[in-house]
């Protein structure tokens, strides 16, 4: 931004001050997608297992109460509220993400139409320059 002071016109450093804001959110981001692909990894395997507390152990695993009849692994993986709880995280990182996905695709959008009027282009032109 151009500021006109005694006949001079200097700069505003605020592009500079925001410049360097969208690159530590974009470092963040990117923490953050690494952070969320490892713990995907992770998920991949523990959706098909039963959770590694077994069934009748205390919360300190001190104590297991006593089981009766036959041992159902099949059964005990399916019905494991936390292996359920593991599977409803991802289907909601299933529904949101592609919302941020469609903001990021946006300011990038924005950005390049910003960016080719800047240059010059001709923004009225159809289709583009793609």
């Amino acid at each position: 931004m151009a500021i006109a002071r005694g006949g001079l016109v200097t700069y505003s450093l605020d592009h500079v001050a925001e410049g360097q804001r969208l690159t530590q959110l974009l470092d963040s981001l990117e923490r953050d997608l690494s952070e969320l692909r490892q713990m995907v990894s992770i998920y991949d395997e523990a959706v098909t297992m039963p959770g590694r507390r077994q069934p009748g152990v205390d919360a300190d695993g001190t104590g297991r109460q006593a089981t009766h009849g036959p041992s159902r692994p099949t059964e005990r993986t399916v019905l494991d509220e936390s292996r359920a709880a593991l599977q409803r995280e991802l289907k909601n990182g299933a529904t949101y993400l592609p919302y941020a996905i469609a903001y990021v695709r946006g300011i990038t959008a924005s950005m390049d139409r910003a960016l080719s009027a800047w240059e010059g282009e001709d923004d009225s032109a159809p289709g583009g320059h793609w």
